[in-house]
């Protein structure tokens, strides 16, 4: 059986030929850095004016002379709950 050849030779019709690996091993690369940067300068945004941030929300107030609740630092209650008698952590 003879040999055939390696590649086929290209049709003197055809309109489109096949685009070699090296042209597209090169297209690919140019997109890939080019989708990159796109995405690094929507990221960065060198030169774009500050985005203004909303004030920050109120607080409450400090504690006024003799305030001990209903503001920041007041006292705060706490519930002491008795410890569990002995019949019932033995279970």
């Amino acid at each position: 059986m003879p040999r055939r050849a390696r590649a086929e030779a290209v049709d003197p019709d055809d309109r489109f030929p096949a685009v070699p690996l090296r042209r597209r091993v090169l297209i690919a690369v140019l997109a890939v850095a080019t989708a990159t940067t796109l995405i690094m300068m929507m990221l960065e945004r060198t030169g774009a004016p500050e985005i203004p941030r909303p004030p920050a929300a109120a607080g409450p107030a400090p504690c006024a002379e003799g305030q001990l609740s209903g503001c920041l630092g007041g006292k705060a209650d706490v519930i002491l709950v008795p410890a569990a008698s002995g019949a019932a952590a033995a279970k």
